[in-house]
């Protein structure tokens, strides 16, 4: 039996969606939104810390729509106040900050900055230098995790880890935020072009012959420079992962001794000779901690249309951005990871 096709009738459906389609498609149509500019405001950026200058960053608010890049304020008068005494007229040394010439803050203590510029209302904020908090110990251990998949999905392959446990006193009674993260000094062995082209001599059959060698020597340069390893944790302590370190309160460790646990990829340590890695932790200010915080939402929420959006913190009155403050203890060790780690490898 055969078995008929309605030809006809596919088609006519065919044709009735595109039409359609055109028709739906063709029926948009663009809106233009006049946006009204707001005042322009100041906004101040900027952390200061027992062991530094004042640098602040002083520019001003753009339009929803300007892709300009950051548009420095140049004629600012920006002065720093302790406790409500001026101790520093910052002055102006290029790509928007001013510095202090030679006043260094003070752990404990309030400061205030001020910033006036002709044409902006001007601005305030306060911050404070919290007490430092001493890294008590740190231990490190070597992870190997077997992975499958990746460039070979039938053997599978091993991702190494350099695993630490961080131990700080948090100081009981008060409100204590942290920022963790490390610096490495690395290096990295550049290998010269050394074949060289040698003539050779043979006395033979009554006379002298000649000709070419090559030969080559390992000869290498070894190169220093900065790095910041990326610590990957899944502490219950963590609030949030961001581009300058990871970030968390004491509201679960108050008071007491607690051991963070962290991790880095090995091939963030590896060096033709060693690598020397400072972790460093900040005792930051309450603003520093929420303008962190909400930034990293902010971040993490963009891209997302049905999220509600984040509003960066900040306390600058009368204007925008931050005014922050730190201080900071530091724990050094010394590792041993190869260019070619799976070699050899230790740490001191």
């Amino acid at each position: 039996m055969s078995r008929k096709t309605n030809t006809g009738m596919n088609l006519l459906k065919g044709l009735i969606f595109f039409t359609l389609f055109v028709a739906y498609t063709g029926c948009e149509s663009v809106l233009f939104i006049e946006l009204e500019e707001s005042d322009k405001l100041i906004v101040v950026n900027g952390t200061i810390t027992n062991d530094s200058v004042v640098a602040i960053q002083v520019s001003r608010t753009r339009h929803i729509l300007d892709n300009a890049p950051v548009l420095p304020l140049e004629q600012a008068q920006v002065r720093l106040l302790e406790g409500g005494s001026l101790v520093a007229e910052l002055s102006y040394t290029g790509n928007g900050y001013y510095r202090a010439q030679d006043f260094i803050p003070g752990i404990g203590k309030t400061y205030t900055i001020e910033v006036e510029n002709a044409g902006y209302s001007p601005v305030t904020a306060f911050t404070q230098i919290p007490e430092t908090v001493r890294i008590e110990k740190l231990d490190t251990t070597t992870l190997e995790v077997e992975q499958q998949g990746g460039y070979d999905s039938y053997y599978g392959y091993s991702q190494q880890y350099l695993q630490f446990d961080l131990t700080l006193m948090d100081p009981p009674g008060q409100d204590n935020y942290y920022l963790l993260y490390a610096e490495a000094d690395r290096s990295w062995t550049e290998y010269r072009d050394t074949t060289v082209k040698v003539v050779d001599s043979l006395y033979y059959g009554g006379q002298w012959n000649y000709f070419l060698v090559d030969s080559s020597y390992t000869i290498y340069d070894i190169h220093r420079y900065t790095y910041y390893p990326s610590i990957s944790s899944s502490d219950i302590v963590v609030e949030a992962m961001t581009s300058h370190g990871v970030l968390f309160s004491d509201q679960l460790i108050e008071g007491k001794s607690y051991s963070f646990r962290g991790q880095f990829y090995y091939d963030q340590l590896t060096a033709a000779d060693s690598a020397v890695v400072d972790f460093r932790l900040q005792s930051i200010s309450e603003s520093y901690y929420k303008y962190l915080k909400s930034r990293q939402s902010h971040y993490d929420t963009k891209e997302n249309y049905l999220a509600v959006p984040v509003i960066v913190y900040s306390n600058v009155e009368e204007g925008t951005g931050f005014f922050g403050g730190y201080s900071m203890d530091e724990y050094t060790i010394t590792t041993f990871i190869p260019e070619y780690y799976w070699d050899h490898y230790y740490f001191e």
